[in-house]
């Protein structure tokens, strides 16, 4: 969903009529726990779902019973008639299949909006060149949001509501304006965080490096830990930790950024990247820090950083 995200933006930004771009970020309250049996049922018939799967989903959702347990007491065993197990993979897709309406809906009203959706955190996207109108777009699109939620017996987290903008050159438009959304009012931000990746306005990634520097000191204390108290880690078992954990933390959503900055901002980040890898490597391989990196790198059958990141974005293309 994030690439999906950055590249609606960077192609509206691409456009000759100067847009801003305008985010309205939902949450549904216990989603999981909210939706109707019946009503996600009906929702695969009128999808043409084949009756197999959805026979086999009515089979996975019956005969379902909890009981509740209070100050030592236990309640009867009752029957189940919402909620969709978490602890199954096919419960997200079941989920994408019950808000699926939703998307459909607000992408109806015909204006310039787009939805994007991951389970329950949904993101609303209008552009145009006129802070007030994409208000008052977000104020259709959120009544349209309401009366779903109203017929599918769920609840939006209206606390949880955020409003944020994305624009290279915020002078051109009015910044200072707020949505009123039921009794809420909703104060533009120039970042949001988007399934753990922090945005901000012009889609400069620094914040999203600084987290990833900040995550990356923990990693090394638990790789140190590890060693020390729990394996006795030899080389192999050390470079595994490294590959599996430490390096996927490193380029954690790189595809989102990574080849869409100019040259010299996406050798900045590279860099700030490639000092957590040299610093790792140096620990791994028990090496003094005069170590030339090429060298340790060669050793440690690792990968340069920029090879990896080129391998995870090529992934991404061609699974698009």
């Amino acid at each position: 969903m994030l690439n999906l995200l950055v590249d609606q933006v960077y192609t509206m930004w691409d456009c000759e009529i100067k847009y801003v771009i305008f985010m309205l970020s939902l949450d549904v309250v216990e989603a999981f726990n909210q939706v109707s049996h019946v009503r996600l049922l009906h929702t695969l018939k009128m999808k043409r779902t084949s009756s197999y799967i959805i026979e086999w989903t009515r089979s996975f959702l019956e005969n379902r019973e909890t009981s509740l347990i209070f100050d030592e007491q236990t309640s009867d065993m009752r029957k189940i008639n919402a909620d969709i197990s978490q602890k199954f993979l096919i419960s997200s897709i079941l989920f994408l299949f019950f808000n699926a309406s939703l998307i459909e809906k607000c992408e109806a009203l015909r204006i310039k909006i787009e939805v994007l959706n991951f389970v329950n955190d949904i993101n609303i996207l209008v552009y145009d060149r006129f802070t007030e109108e994409i208000c008052r777009t977000l104020s259709k699109a959120h009544d349209v949001c309401a009366k779903w939620a109203c017929n599918h017996d769920a609840t939006f987290a209206s606390e949880k509501y955020e409003l944020t903008y994305f624009t290279r050159k915020s002078k051109r438009f009015n910044m200072m304006i707020s949505i009123q959304i039921e009794s809420s009012v909703i104060k533009l931000k120039s970042d949001v965080r988007v399934l753990e990746m922090q945005l901000n306005m012009k889609l400069q990634w620094d914040a999203h490096l600084q987290q990833i520097e900040m995550n990356h000191v923990t990693r090394m204390l638990t790789l140190s830990h590890l060693e020390v108290f729990t394996w006795e880690a030899i080389f192999t078992k050390a470079r595994q930790v490294y590959s599996a954990v430490v390096r996927s933390e490193i380029a954690f959503k790189a595809s989102v950024w990574h080849q869409r900055d100019k040259k010299d901002e996406l050798l900045s980040k590279e860099c700030r990247l490639e000092t957590l890898q040299n610093q790792t490597l140096h620990h791994v391989a028990e090496a003094f820090k005069r170590v030339n990196i090429k060298t340790l790198e060669t050793e440690t059958y690792t990968s340069l950083l920029h090879v990896h990141l080129n391998m995870l974005q090529n992934k991404i293309t061609l699974h698009s």
